[in-house]
This record gives structure tokens, sequence and C-alpha cells, in this order.
């Protein structure tokens, strides 16, 4: 193989990688504005539940409505969180896997923290 063809081919594989990352990025700007809905909606039927709590009633189908745009909101969040799962996997040469949104958010704590040593 002469040096072109190595060249080419490192080009090849960098340009695949940068096509990846600005996947993943369009794909995290999704996600983030799938969790800012719910977490809208979650706000939104909050304050519906506490003017209930104080005696005033809600507009007729507010309540469903709230809780089908969260439910819609996380099927959507689910939906992207494999969608960069299967990106990741395939950046690494492996097959798509889902193992949750904790075990590829780097925001979230881990899944298991260490016991400390018994004395």
């Amino acid at each position: 193989m002469n040096l072109m063809d190595r060249i080419a081919g490192g080009l090849e594989a960098l340009g695949k990688k940068a096509n990846q990352a600005l996947d993943e990025g369009k794909l995290r700007v999704d996600l983030l504005r799938a969790r800012r809905r719910m977490d809208g909606a979650a706000r939104d039927l909050g304050y519906v539940t506490y003017r209930q709590a104080k005696g005033q009633g809600a507009p007729d189908g507010e309540i469903e409505s709230l809780t089908r745009r969260i439910a819609e909101a996380e099927a959507e969040v689910a939906r992207v969180q494999a969608a960069i799962d299967k990106i990741r996997a395939e950046a690494r040469g492996a097959g798509p896997t889902h193992d949750g949104p904790a075990a590829t958010d780097a925001a979230s704590p881990p899944a298991e923290t260490p016991e400390p040593p018994k004395s």
C-alpha cells in the first residue's frame, strides 16, 4: 500500500468520525428539546394540581392533555437516546446497544456507587 492510499484511507475515516460527531450533536439538541417539552408539561401539570388543591377547577381535558404531552415527550426522549446510542456503537465498531440514559448521559450520576470498605 503506498502513501497516498494510506492518506486517503485516513482522511475517509476522519470524515466518517466527523459526520458521526455532527449527527450525535444534532441528536443531543433534539434530546434537550424533548426533555424541555417534558419538563414544561410536568410543570404545567403541577400548577393544575396546585390549583385543584386550592379548590379551583381545571379546564376540561387539561390534565389528560398534559399527561399525553408528557408521554409523547418521554417517547421522543427514548427514541432520540436510542439513536444516540446507535451512533456511539457504530463509532466503536460494535452493534447497536441501549443501556439506558444513565449509561450514556455524562450529566447523570453513576448507576451504582461502590460500598465503603467494612472495618
